[in-house]
């Protein structure tokens, strides 16, 4: 029985991350697409926002990636292999997960609204690349500082950690606000590839931090030991 619920527990987020913006695209791409002022709206300015709804279900993901281990967290520091490891292994397939939502989310979207601008696709996804790195490193950092355990059956009610969802809309919002004034930038110099450009080099700029970041992972998790284990073991 605890190897289901220790199961249930690393699935229940996943679903969660994977189902919410597709519900959510899909909802406002039948308000635009229902709405007669709507249709005049272009569809590549919703590509964006619609990829920013996807990466916002996940930075709770990002950054809380011990969460669901509970009280296995424990064998994580008996086990032989670095911790290091084991973010960068969350880190690259809860980035995989989340690329796979944005194509979906994507797909969806053009379905009802239509394909986008080239150079607006090749800014998202330029966006993408500098934005999931970012999360990533600083939700290491959080998984680390202000880490919850994830109750199956709660996902939607339990309270979690304060300080972690607002640090996570901080991140978000930076995030974002970024993207947009580079955006904007692009726009009113009438150079969209400049943005695609400039934020190509956030990009290896967000990706040079967290893999930099991973280094300190073993450190801080190691003088962190007693409270990770007494906020992920807790049964409340």
């Amino acid at each position: 029985m605890e190897k289901e619920a220790r199961a249930l527990r690393r699935t229940l987020p996943l679903l969660w991350a994977l189902g919410a913006p597709l519900f959510m695209v899909l909802l406002m791409a039948s308000l635009f697409h229902n709405n007669p002022a709507g249709r005049s709206v272009s569809f590549s300015f919703a590509l964006p926002l619609y990829v920013s709804i996807a990466l916002m279900s996940f930075t709770q993901l990002f950054s809380n990636n011990l969460g669901a281990e509970g009280a296995g967290v424990q064998l994580l520091f008996l086990s032989p292999t670095p911790i290091r490891t084991v973010f960068l292994a969350k880190n690259l397939f809860h980035a995989l997960l989340f690329c796979l939502d944005a194509l979906l989310v994507v797909l969806l979207s053009s379905l009802r609204m239509g394909w986008p601008a080239g150079e607006m696709a090749a800014a998202t996804a330029a966006w993408v690349l500098f934005a999931v790195p970012c999360c990533l490193a600083v939700g290491n950092i959080f998984s680390l500082r202000m880490p919850f355990r994830i109750h199956p059956g709660k996902m939607t009610r339990q309270r979690g950690s304060q300080a972690n969802a607002l640090s996570n809309m901080a991140l978000l919002l930076t995030v974002m606000g970024v993207g947009a004034g580079i955006f904007g930038l692009g726009w009113v110099l009438d150079a969209p590839w400049l943005a695609v450009l400039l934020l190509l080099l956030a990009a290896a700029a967000a990706v040079w931090a967290w893999l930099r970041g991973l280094r300190s992972v073993d450190a801080i998790a190691n003088q962190r030991r007693d409270a990770l284990l007494a906020a992920l073991m807790r049964t409340e």
